[in-house]
């Protein structure tokens, strides 16, 4: 029976996201591809601004469970509707769009293992890979991402983490609230890499060479998924 086709492309902020959806695109045809700023994406709960998808007042509209409810139900609609004979690719998901944001949330454990635990759930029904960009030294990544898009991305980021319930709950701001979100995020991704039930190529965010990144990928993608 066909089944829709999801590739995930995801990684820390500057592991190459966007770039590496784009080659996809351009290498493999007829992918229909949505990178997290595109406007009618439809895995994506919220909606990102001019600089990015930080999503910095989205407390002021859900609750951790009101987000995962809506991500899951965003999920549910896009498979019931989604074409068969054709893959789709999704950056900055399954982590970047819906954990990373029920962590700024505070989420508490059993929300966040209950909605990834879902989320596979869910995912059943598809064709799913996932391409993640492991970063060795978060800190260092994220110092250098902001180095090369400017301090006015920079003074972005710093404000919106500090609006943040879970760096508002520590006490944090400031570029030592940046860091810690990060630090937390890149071990809470590892953590539920552990348990991804389905195909996943992890290659690194900060290659020795960017060609042959993406000639791994590709190859990986025109391989057939293990059967589950």
């Amino acid at each position: 029976m066909p089944r829709p086709r999801i590739v995930f492309v995801d990684g820390l902020p500057g592991s190459g996201k966007s770039t590496a959806a784009k080659d996809i695109g351009r290498r493999c045809l007829d992918n229909r591809i949505f990178l997290e700023s595109h406007p009618s994406h439809p895995l994506l709960v919220g909606v990102p601004d001019e600089n990015g998808a930080a999503f910095a007042h989205i407390h002021e509209v859900h609750s951790a469970a009101s987000f995962a409810a809506a991500a899951l139900e965003r999920l549910h609609a896009f498979l019931g509707s989604a074409d068969d004979d054709v893959p789709y690719v999704f950056e900055s998901h399954p982590f970047q769009s819906t954990v990373r944001v029920l962590m700024q949330l505070d989420a508490p454990e059993p929300v966040l293992m209950r909605f990834w635990s879902e989320l596979q759930k869910r995912l059943e029904c598809a064709d799913v890979r996932l391409l993640y960009f492991r970063e060795n030294d978060p800190r260092q990544a994220i110092t250098d991402i902001m180095r090369v898009r400017g301090v006015a991305w920079q003074n972005y980021v710093v404000e919106a983490f500090n609006h943040y319930p879970w760096t508002k709950a520590r006490g944090l701001s400031g570029i030592e609230a940046v860091f810690r979100v990060i630090d937390q995020y890149a071990m809470l991704i590892d953590r539920l890499l552990a348990s991804w039930r389905f195909d996943v190529l992890i290659l690194p965010a900060r290659p020795a060479s960017y060609p042959e990144r993406t000639e791994a990928f590709i190859r990986w993608l025109a391989t057939p998924a293990p059967e589950l």
